[in-house]
């Protein structure tokens, strides 16, 4: 007699009980994996704690799926009242778990179409700000502010619509040779324009923190999935970051006093933690005290410059960094780039930089599901 396979159930995250248990699974997921960083697991938090006025002003439903009341996948429903779509965001499973999965798609499915959504995307974790991609190629060690899974995620969602996303990398040295002039002073075009770069002033973190966001949804907002933002957004998504932050970390292109430009860098603080096991915010607060110098990349975050400014200030800008991480990095490494985004592309084969990691992520129209 063959046995049967007890059918997955699908249930909500509603009290603590349930926020520990997400929790535990995906550490347990990742324990041992040398692959997988513990600060990947403070965005998932501050969902499930919905710590930030961003997180509350959004629609957030948590999902375990379960099979003889063990978990062996799960995710996070996001609705972003600012973004027309549903989001299946900080995907986790166990492998071979295809009706699971399929499972917790259907729900998003009908809480898409409850809402009045037409769509869902899935790997984009709240905000492009916080996190997107599953990572589908280029499987090495996560850097800071990058996302990682295993590599069998993809195959669950072969059946959707896939939208490709690339990180880049290189040597710091070669980019300074390269930028020549514009890494040891401002570029002649700058100097006709006007063109400062001035660092952050770490006095005046909150108004600073209003700039590089107003200049985000200046600049980054016609990226794909971008969402504007409320103001406070970045102040709460990097206050636990400011004690490791210096000024020069986030750069403002000026022209007449007046922003235009930033470059947010820093240093890959991934780079000196353990991987696969969990390390506490003063634990990882007492390595970047002792071992910061001995990080040796740098990560080049985000860079937006408004249009009829962009080849200059993003020259000045380009220049200044290079200035700042010369000598005391050996590689640099990109955040997302989407596959198509041929502005960003052309920024970085003009660096000469190198495809570095593939992601991913999924979506549906429900219309046509329909249909």
């Amino acid at each position: 007699m063959t046995a049967t396979v007890p059918r997955c159930a699908i249930s909500d995250v509603s009290d603590r009980e349930d926020i520990r248990r997400y929790l535990d699974f995906r550490r347990r997921l990742y324990a041992g994996d040398p692959g997988y960083s513990s600060t990947l697991e403070f965005s998932v938090e501050s969902v499930l704690h919905r710590s930030t006025a961003f997180m509350r002003s959004c629609h957030l439903r948590p999902l375990l799926a379960s099979r003889d009341g063990e978990v062996v996948a799960q995710c996070i429903l996001v609705h972003d009242p600012a973004l027309p779509m549903l989001q299946v965001g900080f995907f986790e499973a166990l492998p071979d778990q295809g009706e699971a999965v399929a499972r917790l798609l259907d729900t998003a499915r009908a809480e898409a179409q409850r809402r009045g959504l037409d769509r869902i995307v899935v790997g984009l974790n709240a905000h492009l700000s916080i996190g997107v991609g599953i990572l589908v190629d280029g499987f090495q060690r996560a850097s800071f502010d990058s996302t990682w899974n295993k590599p069998y995620y993809a195959d669950y969602f072969a059946a959707l619509r896939r939208i490709g996303l690339t990180s880049y990398g290189g040597s710091v040295q070669d980019v300074v040779v390269r930028l020549g002039p514009a890494s040891r002073g401002p570029v002649p075009d700058a100097i006709t324009l006007g063109v400062t770069v001035r660092p952050l002033e770490l006095h005046a973190w909150d108004r600073e923190l209003e700039t590089f966001r107003s200049l985000c949804d200046a600049t980054l907002g016609t990226t794909r999935f971008y969402a504007p933002t409320r103001p406070g957004h970045f102040t709460d998504l990097l206050n636990d970051l400011k004690p490791f932050l210096r000024p020069e970390n986030l750069l403002f292109a000026t022209i007449g006093g007046r922003e235009v430009g930033f470059c947010f860098w820093h240093p890959d603080y991934n780079e000196i933690l353990p991987t696969g096991r969990r390390v506490s915010m003063p634990g990882i607060a007492w390595r970047l005290a002792l071992r910061r110098s001995g990080i040796r990349t740098v990560i080049l975050n985000a860079l937006g410059v408004l249009p009829e400014y962009r080849g200059v200030a993003t020259a000045a800008l380009l220049g200044r960094m290079s200035r700042e991480v010369e000598g005391g990095f050996n590689r640099y490494e990109t955040s997302f780039v989407w596959d198509g985004n041929y502005a960003s592309i052309g920024v970085g084969r003009y660096l000469d930089s190198q495809e570095l990691r593939q992601y991913a992520v999924w979506v549906e129209d429900l219309r046509l599901r329909s249909g």
